[in-house]
């Protein structure tokens, strides 16, 4: 009888031990899947985007990153009679693949020597990137002035000084 007890306690121990390997299992793969859900979007170096809307107005922005949460970048674009150029550190709160972002940095825009504004940006957006590379961004871009213009422009958010909010919009391709 107690030969039988003991026969049924390693069997209980080897149940438990069994069962418990699988949870363990389960446990691991749950979060593997959720490590490779996020994962750090930054496993590429670059990031060459189409921007629309602030503070390019419509332009081609090319971002290289300096670990996985920041990010600098500069780009060109133009708006309706003039051109645009700005430099931006851009700082990803979460490494992952969907991440909320914040960026500072200043923009020029010229048109004419009598016709150049200097202004200083600041955006706050969400991006998400897939796992080939492409992504999406949206973002609230702010702008102010530090230089005037001369000559007041004719772009509705510029005259002769900034001091405007504006969507952006951003098509990446992450490599």
């Amino acid at each position: 009888m107690r030969r039988h007890m003991g026969l049924s306690w390693v069997l209980v121990l080897l149940a438990t031990g069994f069962w418990g390997a699988q949870v363990q299992a389960s446990v691991t793969e749950k979060v593997d899947a959720m490590i490779a859900e996020n994962s750090p979007l930054k496993v590429r170096t670059s990031d060459l985007w189409v921007q629309v809307g602030g503070p390019l107005i419509m332009g081609v922005q090319f971002d290289e990153y300096a670990n996985p949460n920041v990010a600098l970048g500069v780009g060109v674009g133009s708006f309706v009679n003039g051109a645009s150029v700005d430099l931006a550190a851009k700082f990803y709160l979460l490494p992952g693949k969907f991440s909320p972002f914040v960026s500072v940095g200043g923009v020029y825009y010229y048109t004419s020597p009598r016709q150049n504004v200097f202004a200083l940006t600041g955006t706050a957006g969400l991006a998400y990137f897939f796992n080939d590379g492409l992504g999406l961004s949206l973002g609230w871009c702010y702008l102010r002035s530090v230089t005037q213009s001369d000559t007041p422009f004719t772009y509705e958010y510029i005259n002769d000084r900034i001091n405007a909010g504006m969507p952006q919009l951003g098509l990446h391709w992450n490599f």
